[in-house]
């Protein structure tokens, strides 16, 4: 499943965390807090169990999130970019169908 990781982590080490969870799972840095790539269900599982762990912490503001939001092929293809080329098919290798 093609995936969009976004967070807004206030203090460094839990961000270098999610950072380093994020780019572990093969995702793609696409801006400081905005990662995308392509996880299946099994590894979402995995990711939201460790994201859930490391965002388990003492340090953890009230205001702290941390978004996954699934994409299909479609609409990134629909992209609209300003500024920053961002080539988001060369991740893209397979075609997908999302079933509710």
């Amino acid at each position: 499943m093609l995936l969009w990781v976004i967070y807004d982590i206030s203090g460094n080490r839990i961000r270098t965390k999610i950072s380093d969870a994020c780019k572990d799972r093969g995702l793609f840095r696409v801006q400081k807090s905005v990662f995308f790539g392509e996880l299946d269900f099994n590894g979402i599982t995995a990711f939201l169990y460790e994201i859930t762990n490391i965002m388990d912490d003492e340090d953890k503001k009230e205001e702290d999130s941390f978004l996954i939001l699934p994409v299909c092929r479609l609409c990134i293809q629909k992209k609209i970019a300003v500024g920053r080329k961002i080539d988001l098919d060369q991740y893209m290798e397979h075609e997908y169908v999302f079933v509710d």
